[in-house]
């Protein structure tokens, strides 16, 4: 079978976990880069052993007819215009999280994704991460029994100059602009968090939460957010923090979490993700007296070649991928609810978010 020709849209430090995956993938060919900014992409290129076409203009993307699939790693509000556009242009969509700011945006992304031949999917790593899709599969499985709470747990330390991936300034300038973000840390990291509450346990309803503000739009910590699942006794907590002065362990962001699933029968420990902080196995089950370690890969690369490897082969089998149109609705509006609830002291229902 030919090779699935994917053009990689932003070339910015995301791209770096974002290439390994397409590059292992058998069927597929990382046939374009396109950035703004040329000599950025061609950098890409030159570090990663390829010689693509590069575009800096995305409409030179979409009329290009070998192209078969776009993965965005763009800006959040240019998320989905682009979407659509490349929908309309008969392109396979992989977008980076999230869908887009508004809700509203879900739905005409969605409404597209509906009519469309080719494929919608937003790329959520943590749904591909090994940790916790065994942390899912035990779940699934009934071996903690009743699941009743979901804590989570992510805190953002000490930047670390040896990191192997460090937000470029442009990164953070949209980031950092309430125009273009509809929130800082909580937002930004916290959708992930989201993401698995749902793939794990559904739709979310009455959510409360405290959010502090700061000077610095980005760094809303300390943070907590609360919520219950639909149709089941099962809550959700996250706690976002930051510790300025404290060395996160890891190769890439400064950032560590930490997930504890409590059920009926036992509960499961998922110590890695971002960061590296614990001297423990990946996964770790305890059952009364029991102790099971899972010592399942755990580099959070993994999380990426998953998202990527998956993407291809829903292309090639012609499936729908994770998340699709209507999930990263349910996830946006969750991320956004911890605001409105904060702001306004009450429970807020996420459904109700429609713009």
């Amino acid at each position: 079978m030919e090779k699935i020709n994917i053009a990689i849209v932003g070339c910015g430090a995301i791209s770096y976990v974002t290439f390994p995956g397409y590059l292992k993938h058998p069927s597929s060919e990382i046939y374009a880069l396109c950035d703004p900014l040329p000599e950025r992409a061609r950098s890409a290129a030159r570090s990663i052993g390829i010689d693509p076409i590069i575009y800096s203009d995305y409409e030179d993307v979409l009329n290009d007819p070998k192209i078969d699939a776009v993965e965005l790693l763009t800006p959040t509000h240019l998320h989905p215009q682009q979407s659509i556009d490349a929908l309309n242009a008969g392109k396979h969509v992989s977008t980076q999280k999230p869908i887009g700011p508004k809700v509203s945006d879900a739905d005409a992304v969605g409404k597209v994704a509906d009519s469309s031949t080719a494929m919608f999917r937003v790329t959520e790593n943590f749904l591909y991460y090994p940790p916790l899709i065994k942390a899912k599969e035990l779940i699934d499985s009934g071996s903690i029994g009743e699941l009743s709470s979901i804590r989570m747990r992510t805190f953002l330390g000490k930047l670390d100059p040896n990191s192997l991936i460090i937000p470029t300034e442009d990164a953070m300038k949209w980031r950092e602009n309430p125009k273009d973000n509809p929130g800082g840390l909580l937002y930004d990291s916290g959708w992930h968090k989201f993401a698995t509450a749902i793939w794990i346990a559904g739709e979310a309803e009455s959510v409360s939460a405290i959010i502090s503000e700061t000077n610095d739009f980005y760094l809303e910590a300390p943070a907590a957010v609360i919520w219950k699942h639909k149709k089941q006794d099962c809550i959700g907590i996250l706690e976002s923090v930051y510790a300025s002065e404290m060395k996160i362990r890891g190769k890439y962001y400064p950032v560590d979490d930490f997930f504890e699933f409590q059920g009926s029968k036992g509960s499961i420990w998922v110590t890695r993700s971002t960061g590296e902080m614990y001297d423990l196995p990946p996964v770790i089950m305890f059952k009364g007296n029991e102790t099971h370690s899972f010592n399942v890969p755990s580099d959070w690369l993994e999380g990426f070649n998953g998202a990527a490897g998956a993407f291809i082969d829903s292309i090639i089998e012609g499936k729908q991928e994770l998340m699709d149109a209507e999930m990263a609705k349910q996830t946006l509006q969750l991320t956004l609810a911890p605001y409105l609830s904060s702001s306004s002291k009450k429970h807020v229902d996420p459904s109700t978010i429609l713009d």
